[in-house]
């Protein structure tokens, strides 16, 4: 049973270290983000994410405002 829970305890430790994402790094993201739907869409402020981890997935939503949608043309 002790191996058991040493790697539980283990595995919860490696988990909590990935998932720990710093202001800085966040802000960054969200930065690159919103310079990316800017090309189409117009914001209305910057994008909102929020980040869980469970068992070693990442869920990762992604939310913003816009008051418009920007025309553009599919290539083909």
């Amino acid at each position: 049973m002790r191996r058991t829970d040493d790697y539980k305890r283990v595995f919860g430790v490696i988990q909590a270290d990935k998932s720990v994402m710093t202001g800085a790094c966040k802000a960054l993201v969200l930065q690159d983000f919103a310079e990316k739907f800017t090309e189409y869409f117009d914001l209305t402020g910057l994008p909102r994410m929020e980040i869980a981890c469970k068992n070693g997935i990442y869920k990762i939503e992604i939310a913003f405002e816009a008051e418009r949608i920007k025309k553009f043309n599919v290539l083909k």
